[in-house]
């Protein structure tokens, strides 16, 4: 029974003692064409703010590396389920030796043309904000927690939809929440189990 004991309080506070490898956050700005259907991305690069992880490898003008071809959407939530893995690898971003990979897991998109939302009259604009964690491969080899990356696009009035325009994008890690008081109380629990298993020897 003590040793029952001993491996669960091994793998609780080992679980519970897990911290995620990446973390930060930065912002981006390209170029990409979309339509009501699809985004395709082009050219772009980090640009502005920078902070965590990714201050330590990227720099302003580091380019980033979207995947090929379309993206598909419809309004409201998209889960990219023709990927066999779950998720889809967005973009990568590599700099000094590292590489960050952002997969992407699920995504809302909003095609707006009626100068709602911060959208100008008579443009047409995209709204994006997706949900994936990112990887790391190189000196920081790892995992984030969960992350978001947002995306928003303007064609100007009168423009034709096939034309280029630019984007700004943000993406960050998700801080997690600390939980002290769940670890006191597992602690608690497996000590009380502990003192019930030698109470029941004694007898």
């Amino acid at each position: 029974m003590l040793k029952f004991i001993a491996l669960v309080s091994a793998l609780t506070f080992g679980t519970v003692a897990h911290a995620a490898t990446i973390s930060g956050y930065f912002s981006a700005s390209g170029t990409d064409q979309f339509t009501t259907s699809t985004i395709t991305f082009g050219t772009a690069s980090v640009s502005a703010a920078l902070g965590g992880d990714f201050a330590t490898y990227l720099s302003d003008g580091t380019p980033i590396n979207f995947m090929a071809g379309a993206l598909p959407y419809v309004q409201g939530t998209n889960i990219p389920v023709t990927s066999p893995l779950g998720y889809v690898p967005l973009f990568t971003v590599s700099n000094h030796g590292e590489t960050f990979t952002f997969n992407l897991t699920n995504y809302s998109v909003s095609y707006i043309t009626n100068a709602s939302l911060g959208c100008g009259v008579g443009s047409s604009c995209l709204n994006a904000s997706g949900m994936g964690f990112f990887t790391g491969s190189g000196p920081l080899n790892g995992q984030s927690g969960p992350a978001v990356f947002t995306f928003t696009s303007q064609y100007a009035p009168n423009s034709d939809l096939s034309t280029v325009t630019t984007f700004s994008a943000s993406s960050s890690v998700i801080p997690a929440t600390p939980e002290p008081a769940s670890v006191v109380l597992v602690g608690s629990g497996l000590f009380a189990l502990a003192g019930l298993a030698r109470r029941r020897l004694m007898i």
